[in-house]
């Protein structure tokens, strides 16, 4: 296969079905590694692992919601939106997330934020001044992971419980 063959090929979108099975999964499984590391007292590693989940989720989401939200872009930005906004990058997770409540996902800008809140307790660590509002101890980012986690799950079963196989849903049942 050529070059440019290789190139057409990522370029053309990957069927959606599979592309959000493929989300969910990882999502999944970053759920749950989250969830075990918090156990285990690994909170900051934690903290990363729900953050990676959410985004795998939001990821989905923005496939499974792609043809509403185009509606409200214009040109440059379905170009962008088609070529990279689908993969949620972390640096543009909040106005995805608005896109994504535009198209009928509620509560999602909120829970992002939580996300990137807990994101930012994985590299920076606690906040006991309070001057970036994250958690402020380890029990405080445990308790904030563990409402997120709920939340991701709720998500989860709403949105993509047709994508679940019976070992996906063994794994959710733990989280």
């Amino acid at each position: 296969m050529s070059l440019l063959e290789k190139a057409k090929e990522r370029l053309e979108e990957p069927p959606k079905d599979e592309f959000v099975k493929k989300k969910i999964e990882d999502s999944v499984y970053e759920a749950f590694l989250a969830k075990k590391l918090a156990e285990e007292g690994l909170v900051r590693n934690a903290c990363g692992k729900a953050f990676q989940a959410w985004k795998d989720l939001i990821s989905a989401l923005l496939y499974l919601k792609r043809d509403d939200i185009l509606k409200l872009l214009d040109g440059e930005q379905k170009k962008w939106f088609l070529e990279k906004g689908i993969y949620a990058p972390s640096s543009r997770l909040k106005p995805l997330s608005v896109l994504l409540e535009k198209a009928g996902v509620k509560d999602v800008t909120a829970w992002t934020a939580e996300a990137l809140s807990l994101h930012t307790y994985q590299y920076h660590g606690p906040d006991p001044e309070g001057l970036w509002g994250g958690p402020v101890d380890k029990e405080d980012a445990k308790e904030h992971l563990e409402l997120l986690l709920r939340k991701w799950k709720e998500y989860v079963r709403e949105y993509f419980g047709k994508y679940l196989d019976e070992s996906l849903e063994e794994v959710l049942k733990v989280i």
